[in-house]
């Protein structure tokens, strides 16, 4: 019994003492956190709220603020630049304050973890300054419209119609310090944002636009066989004089070779430059009316230039290139499929407006056009305008020499055409009305007409043909026609042109 009596006593004073050591340690919580207290990851335990303060403040890291902007641009503002402090006693003396200390048994079974964000303060005034050096608030133009160019001619540029707003900026910036943002995203938020309105140069550039974009709507095309040659945007754009070209304008004269030299078209004239009635818009010239000028020489250039693209020869060269080609041959002895001059003058009339927008090359008599797949691989070109022929096999050119065509001043040139090859003749006499001459390598191309050696000739190109020419024949010197005799056989195809 007095065992049982001594263990009764011993657990009454074990558990009298325990109580007594939770109270003492309850009573040490009175002015201190209470056992198991984390605050933003600082242990507080049997801290005071100044002492939890002054560690949460040497434990605190914010380094400042990255901004953006609606222009794209990034600006970092730092939080000491700014002499940025954040005080967390308040909030640490009302959780003090709102604990039981006697409770304290509870956190050994659950931590007592909180986060709070403290009291922040800076000068503001720093901020402002600070904030004012940003280069999105040194913009000075207030214009809402930029002339500009591309590859498909001039645009008008509508630039960003909004500006930042100072204040609001601000405004926004400071809120984000007082709630320690690491990153403020300005750019979508519109109501940061001021309208730019339309200024009187905005007015007058629109208007210098909308004359610029009526040249460049223009429609003017030529329409060459299945073809049509036509200006774009670009094409007039280039033609409208500009201040970098004043002098060269100024200075151009009359010229046979270009009959646009020295003309402009304003509006729907052609007329002189107006050196003493011209005046300048931004870096374009106009006349006194204000219409824009085109330079009549760059259009005529650009005539000749689309124009010579239906060349015989260029259209052969692109098909040898391996593109998708028609050949235009004329009827013409010059080999002319065009009259430049007479183009460029209907051209002009359809950029002006007082002619058809589309107007239609009418090609010579005997005049044609072959796909140049007629061609083959293997094929004779006889260039009568340049004299020479030449000879391709395989795609690849085999022989190529100066020849004498028939003499155009006696009304016997050698017909254009696409012909074969049809027979082949060896040690033969050519007879004419006039003539009979030996040869020793004939091919024939078209009935009397062939190619042949002519070896009473010493000299072969040029313009023999023009004076001394052939009675129709193509002549060739006798080594190259010998080989050229050797390599081709009959049905080869023969194209004739000037």
């Amino acid at each position: 019994m007095k065992k049982r009596g001594i263990l009764y006593t011993l657990l009454a004073f074990s558990v009298l003492s325990l109580i007594a050591v939770y109270l003492m340690l309850g009573f040490y919580y009175n002015d201190t956190y209470a056992y198991g207290t984390w605050v933003n990851n600082i242990y507080c335990t049997g801290k005071t709220a100044e002492e939890a303060n002054n560690d949460l403040i040497n434990n605190s890291y914010y380094s400042g603020m990255i901004l953006s902007s609606a222009e794209g641009e990034k600006f970092f503002i730092d939080a000491n630049a700014i002499d940025f402090k954040v005080d967390y006693y308040d909030e640490l003396k009302k959780m003090l304050d709102d604990q039981n200390p006697f409770a304290w048994g509870i956190n050994l079974l659950t931590s007592r973890s909180k986060k709070i964000p403290g009291n922040p303060t800076f000068d503001e005034n720093k901020l402002r300054d600070l904030l004012s050096t940003w280069a999105i608030f040194d913009v000075e133009r207030s214009d809402s419209y930029e002339l500009k160019r591309n590859d498909e001619g001039f645009y008008l540029e509508v630039c960003d119609q909004k500006t930042p707003n100072f204040d609001k900026f601000y405004e926004s910036v400071k809120e984000g310090f007082y709630n320690k943002v690491y990153e403020l995203d300005l750019s979508s938020n519109k109501e940061l944002y001021d309208v730019r309105t339309i200024t009187e140069n905005d007015k007058e550039l629109k208007a210098l636009y909308d004359k610029i974009e009526s040249v460049q709507n223009i429609k003017a095309s030529i329409k060459i066989g299945e073809n049509l040659m036509k200006a774009d945007s670009s094409d007039l754009a280039d033609w409208i004089v500009k201040i970098d070209e004043l002098e060269e304008a100024r200075e151009e004269d009359f010229d046979e070779e270009n009959p646009g030299k020295g003309f402009f078209l304003a509006g729907d004239k052609m007329i002189e430059f107006p050196d003493e009635d011209y005046k300048v818009e931004e870096e374009f010239i106009t006349d006194k009316e204000g219409n824009l000028l085109l330079s009549c020489s760059k259009i005529y250039d650009f005539v000749c230039e689309g124009l010579r693209k239906y060349d015989t020869n260029n259209c052969i060269e692109r098909y040898q290139k391996g593109q998708k080609s028609t050949i235009y041959v004329s009827g013409n002895k010059n080999g002319k499929l065009y009259d430049e001059k007479q183009e460029f003058e209907d051209f002009v009339n359809s950029v002006e407006g007082t002619g058809p927008a589309e107007t239609e090359i009418t090609f010579p008599n005997k005049s044609f056009t072959i796909d140049a797949k007629e061609l083959g691989d293997e094929y004779i070109l006889v260039d009568m305008g340049n004299q020479i022929l030449r000879y391709y096999k395989n795609g690849k050119l085999t022989i190529q020499y100066d020849i004498v065509t028939g003499n155009t001043a006696l009304g016997r040139g050698t017909p254009v055409g696409l012909f074969h090859i049809y027979n082949k003749r060896y040690h033969t006499i050519l007879r004419g009305v006039d003539y009979a001459s030996y040869v020793n390598y004939w091919l024939g191309v078209n009935k009397g007409i062939g190619i042949h050696d002519a070896t009473w000739r010493s000299e072969f190109g040029g313009e023999i043909y023009k004076h001394s020419g052939s009675h129709g024949c193509i002549n060739s010197p006798l080594d190259l026609m010998e080989r050229l005799y050797e390599l081709v056989d009959v049905g080869v195809p023969v194209l004739l042109y000037y």
